[in-house]
């Protein structure tokens, strides 16, 4: 295991060098720390979105959800994810970049005043994106047992220090340096295993013959409940427009044009890599490994079983990569929400910006221990865990950050309704004993809008300093 531990050891140092002499630069300015001074040029944005949303979900719980619940399934899910990046790019890209503050908070606070908005919207973001940050550690835990021969708590601990230490040093300019380079990894590995895979055991279509030769319910749809499919479809093409860590991409943007292509350059990324791990690497996985009782282990499995040490070494990297490209901006859009959404006026009258940093560094570090204790029990199938998590953000926050840009009509009393009506229904639902996996956005969303098309009906209308607001962001 020395070389494995040798290349990982010299990854996890050069990410925190990157956080250390990024905050030199960014520990002093609340633009420079929130969204890296708003200068990330097109090509570096769009690999550090992909490298965002290509979590340790997309590298092992992907590959996990396809072995454990059918390749059908998960590409629903992916399909979803791929659908809302040009719907990120038509709808929201544009008059968020132009609106021109640090989150997605910023924008509903502003759209609908009120202080529901203002404390709700954090807190929801809070909750989904500890969730979220407890799957990855899963995946880097497991990966360093299986890879390196770590306990896997030790492994969890290390991962989440070395995690946190970066980012909140480093802020939104450390993120998206070490994003770059965590993309450019996964994709290596990813891409270089698919191609080996296809070279020793025929072309995709072939392998996928073999498989579901072995296993038939590797390629039934039938495999799980019509409104799963649609649901986990719905939930992700509806979280990528309002997602606050990919929403923090677009205020880094130097303009909204940069902003939009990126958006639709990191789809492109994105699918490919995907598309070959699930295509390519699952099914081969399932023929060789047909009775996972973990199925998140079946990349682990594949990399152990067909490459040597230096490989092995790499790919526990790549999945580090994978983990760390997520949870630095999940831990980054925590810090923001609680450090300037929920306590930002206060910071902001009595207390310098280095001060207001320091402080957003500390909640980065409160929220990454909680979220690498929870990971020490870890949760099973975590792209359909945390999934779950992200569906509530989508139920509450799709419809108002929509209607916000885009309806007139839309009002303090619309935007309120809306988001309190999508959680309710998300979770009332998503509890419901024997309710469909990830079906229960099929039912909030339609809450919401109702909700808001009520509010928008008979209350009282939004102010015209907001809706002239609205209008010059859709116009400059």
């Amino acid at each position: 295991m020395t070389l494995e531990l040798v290349i990982v050891i010299l990854y996890l140092l050069a990410c925190i060098a990157i956080g250390i002499l990024a905050s030199r630069r960014v520990l002093g300015s609340r633009e420079e720390y929130w969204v890296a001074g708003r200068r990330i040029g097109t090509a570096v944005n769009a690999m550090a979105i992909m490298a965002t949303l290509a979590s340790g979900g997309s590298i092992i719980g992907v590959m996990g959800l396809a072995y454990a619940r059918g390749i059908p399934y998960s590409l629903a899910l992916f399909a979803g994810a791929v659908l809302g990046f040009p719907l990120a790019a038509i709808l929201v890209a544009k008059p968020l970049r132009n609106f021109g503050k640090f989150t997605i908070t910023d924008f509903l606070a502003f759209r609908y005043p009120h202080a529901i908005v203002r404390v709700l919207v954090p807190m929801l973001i809070v909750a989904s994106f500890t969730v979220y940050i407890v799957a990855q550690m899963k995946a880097a835990g497991i990966t360093a047992h299986a890879l390196l021969g770590m306990d896997y708590k030790e492994a969890v601990t290390l991962a989440t220090i070395v995690f946190i230490l970066y980012v909140s040093i480093g802020g939104m300019l450390a993120v998206t340096w070490t994003d770059v380079m965590q993309g450019a990894l996964m994709l290596l590995v990813v891409l270089g295993t698919a191609f080996v895979m296809i070279a020793r055991a025929g072309s995709p279509v072939n392998i996928m013959q073999q498989a579901t030769a072995v296993a038939p319910a590797l390629g039934e749809v039938a495999n799980q409940p019509f409104t799963s499919y649609l649901g986990s479809f719905v939930l992700w093409a509806a979280a990528i427009p309002i997602i606050p860590h990919i929403v923090m991409r677009v205020f880094t943007a130097k303009d909204a044009q940069g902003a939009r292509l990126s958006l639709n350059i990191a789809m492109i990324i994105y699918s490919v890599m995907i598309l070959a791990a699930v295509l390519a690497i699952v099914p081969v996985g399932k023929m060789h490994f047909p009775n996972l009782t973990d199925a998140d282990q079946i990349f682990l499995k594949v990399m152990e079983q067909e490459f040597p040490p230096m490989v092995r070494g790499l790919a526990v990297a790549a999945v580090l990569a994978a983990v760390m490209s997520t949870t630095d901006a999940l831990l980054l859009a925590c810090s923001s929400a609680v450090a300037h959404d929920l306590l930002g006026n206060f910071i902001q009258k009595n207390l310098s910006e280095r001060a207001g940093n320091w402080i957003s560094v500390g909640v980065a570090w409160v929220i990454g221990l909680v979220a690498m204790v929870l990971a020490y029990s870890p949760p099973k199938l975590i792209t359909e865990f945390y999934s779950a998590a992200i569906g509530m953000l989508s139920a509450g926050l799709f419809i108002p950050v929509l209607a916000g840009l885009w309806w007139k009509r839309a009002n303090l009393a619309g935007g309120i309704a809306a988001l309190l009506a999508g959680v309710a229904v998300y979770l009332i639902v998503q509890y419901t004993p024997g309710a469909p996996p990830l079906s229960a956005i099929l039912f909030a969303l339609p809450a919401s809008a109702l909700a808001m098309w009520m509010g928008g009906r008979f209350a009282r209308a939004s102010n015209n300093e907001i809706l002239a607001t609205i209008e010059r962001l859709h116009k400059s």
